[in-house]
């Protein structure tokens, strides 16, 4: 796709539009048909003095939820009659989300023009989220890579503190937004992040310079750990389950969750001290303990364990066979609940002495 050519700013008020402006002057001023499809002037008076005479088409206004909204006419474009033509904010998305400016300046390049447009670093799909996380603010409208590769691309940079100056003068933002703009996201290191961002994508290795700059910040997060929940009741069961569910847990490197369902059937605890004296062993062996309501101990557990994303579930298997017959163990439900998820039985093959 040669016949576009993207200015890419490391980030807002570099002058990538300034840029692309003079670049269409000089395409006119050589012969060329040029017009200015879109152009985002944020108030900028600087802008206006770039534009000099270039001819800017009207744009036609999309109708989102009672209000009229202006932006890029393809159509006005395509009977313009144009060589070239200038596409301020390739990321931009339609008030009515139906469209992005960067899928009709392809249908521009399809039809045969040259297309001149602007985007920033922020706003390569690739790249979005290190500047998100780098400069503390959300993600924004993004662009493909790919399409942006197609054809060529400049980086417009600037050093942070003539930025920043720039910013001061009011030549950015109008004065209502300055304090906020120096204050936060144009922070000096935020802004060396972003041109490190732009320099890396330019050559290639936008992912590694990312990840790079998120470890010096201290912004890596940790890999997720599995984890594994037990079940305890306020039998004596409770201690042999906790210790088996630790020595699994340990040597998979998981995070260990023991929980016990109150059962929603109007039953009085008997024996608060022995789960008291299990959430302390839990505390004791570094996991967590939790309660939950449900109506049996097998649909709670399934419920945290779905909800959390356990590995493993770890029960007391102490009903006799007839029992199981009879009623189904806790282990078996579970199975049938979680058919995805493993479950452990500890198998007790005496009474246990009393919890107390």
């Amino acid at each position: 796709m040669a016949g576009l050519r993207t200015y890419l700013g490391t980030a807002p008020g570099v002058g990538k539009t300034y840029a692309m402006l003079r670049e269409g002057r000089r395409r006119a001023q050589r012969g060329e048909r040029v017009v200015v499809g879109w152009l985002e002037r944020h108030g900028r008076p600087g802008t206006r003095a770039e534009l000099g005479d270039l001819e800017v088409l009207a744009p036609r206004e999309v109708e989102y939820r009672g209000h009229s909204f202006p932006d890029l006419d393809v159509g006005g474009v395509l009977a313009s009659g144009a060589e070239v033509v200038l596409v301020d904010e390739l990321a931009h998305t339609t008030a009515d989300g139906s469209r992005q400016r960067w899928q009709d300046v392809a249908d521009l390049l399809d039809a045969g023009f040259e297309v001149l447009t602007t985007a920033n670093v922020a706003n390569l799909e690739s790249v979005r989220d290190y500047a998100a996380r780098l400069t503390g603010s959300g993600t924004v409208e993004s662009v493909p890579d790919e399409f942006v590769r197609s054809g060529d691309v400049t980086l417009v940079d600037l050093p942070p503190e003539a930025l920043r100056r720039r910013i001061s003068a009011g030549k950015v933002y109008t004065a209502d937004r300055i304090g906020g703009a120096l204050a936060e996201y144009f922070r000096i290191p935020n802004l060396e992040a972003l041109s490190a961002l732009g320099r890396a994508w330019v050559e290639g290795d936008a992912a590694e310079v990312g990840e790079d700059l998120l470890a010096a910040r201290g912004l890596v997060e940790a890999p997720a750990r599995g984890l594994l929940v037990a079940g305890v009741s306020e039998s004596a069961w409770g201690e042999p389950v906790i210790r088996r569910a630790t020595r699994i847990a340990e040597g998979c490197d998981w995070d260990l969750l023991v929980v016990h369902v109150n059962v929603a059937d109007g039953a009085v605890h008997r024996d608060r001290g022995a789960l008291e004296r299990y959430r302390d062993l839990v505390a004791s062996v570094g996991g967590s303990y939790l309660e939950v309501e449900a109506a049996g101990p097998a649909d709670g557990l399934a419920q945290v364990a779905r909800t959390r994303g356990a590995e493993r579930v770890v029960v007391a298997r102490h009903r006799g066979r007839l029992g199981e017959l009879a009623r189904g163990s806790v282990a078996s439900r579970l199975r049938r609940l979680l058919p995805g998820t493993p479950v452990t039985e500890v198998r007790l093959q005496e009474q246990p002495a009393p919890a107390g």
